[in-house]
């Protein structure tokens, strides 16, 4: 795994430092810092539709610049942020014992439906501004996706350490 750390690092230096985690090939629910999460593989990620994922242009170009940069990740992986007020709340207990495996519809119950278009909840939080929605509504814009590039020793194996380096993240 130290050969492919070097690799990435010198064909990206500005490489972020990677979390070690599990690879696993199924979404898991973990605490981090107290807040709930959702990762797992990215052709798994409860956001999904049946046209792909939904993301923000200036990640789209950022995935492009990446993928010219030809960098070795084995698998792509993506981490929700949950609300820890909403239907993750049940799970919170749980998770102070340690991750949890979920099944896709759980992972989609979870992480609640695909946004729309990032234009379209821009233009809707203004509107809720203007017309003063709950602050609950304005949290639910602030929860994060992180992609992540993944690497493992020499392969990805379930349930062994894999190197998770952050490629993207943004708010909706």
């Amino acid at each position: 795994m130290l050969t492919m750390d070097v690799e990435l690092r010198r064909r990206w230096s500005q490489l972020p430092a990677p979390m070690m985690l599990p690879w696993v090939e199924q979404p898991v629910l973990v605490l981090d810092r107290g807040a709930p999460w959702v990762y797992g593989p990215v052709e798994h990620d409860p956001g999904m539709t049946e046209r792909g994922m939904v993301l923000p242009r200036p990640v789209i170009r950022r995935l492009a610049e990446l993928a010219a940069l030809e960098l070795p990740f084995q698998r792509l992986a993506i981490a929700h942020e949950l609300d820890p007020d909403g239907p993750a709340a049940g799970y919170l207990p749980a998770l102070r014992a340690g991750p949890r495996a979920c099944t896709a519809a759980e992972a989609r119950t979870l992480v609640g439906p695909t946004p729309a278009h990032p234009a379209v909840r821009r233009t809707a939080r203004i509107l809720d501004a203007l017309l003063g929605r709950t602050a609950r509504a304005a949290k639910e814009t602030l929860l994060d996706p992180i992609l992540f590039g993944v690497v493992g020793s020499p392969q990805l194996v379930p349930g062994e350490t894999a190197r998770y380096y952050p490629l993207a993240a943004w708010r909706w």
